[in-house]
């Protein structure tokens, strides 16, 4: 059990480095308050800004609302986040291939499509809006 907790530990410090590392890339400051409300989105599953927000200012009495939605809002320009959803880390980067698709609808229920049925699905819907050379598709990011 304890080499478990140690592999979690040691794979959610590199996703950190990672997601910092990015930062860096796009010229970000890499402040307290930032590394904060990281170790936050990865302890626990907040549902809104506000929850991480009441998270982070237990921690440090200084952080402000603003700083957490600009957070969000770089992890999710990053592509960290999926959005619409419980603020949950993706665990894939734009780069790695889509093995699927799972839809949540607002009753909670969630709808998994395989590789196959999500590629089903993509082509029908861009060969209805007047793409017939799926083929020709470079790249997908799902929003």
């Amino acid at each position: 059990m304890l080499q478990v907790q140690d592999e979690k530990l040691i794979r959610t410090t590199r996703e950190k480095d990672m997601i910092l590392e990015k930062f860096r890339n796009r010229g970000m400051r890499i402040t307290k308050q930032r590394r904060l409300i990281l170790d936050i989105v990865f302890e626990q599953d907040c549902t809104s800004c506000k929850e991480i927000y009441y998270q982070a200012s237990k921690r440090d009495k200084n952080i402000g609302i603003a700083t957490v939605y600009r957070m969000v809002n770089a992890l999710t320009e990053l592509g960290v986040f999926q959005t619409n959803v419980p603020y949950r880390l993706t665990g894939r980067s734009a780069q790695d291939p889509i093995n699927g698709c799972r839809v949540i609808l607002k009753n909670h229920h969630e709808v998994d499509f395989d590789a196959e049925e999500w590629n089903r699905i993509l082509t029908y819907a861009l060969r209805q809006k007047g793409y017939h050379n799926v083929q020709d598709i470079d790249q997908v990011i799902l929003k």
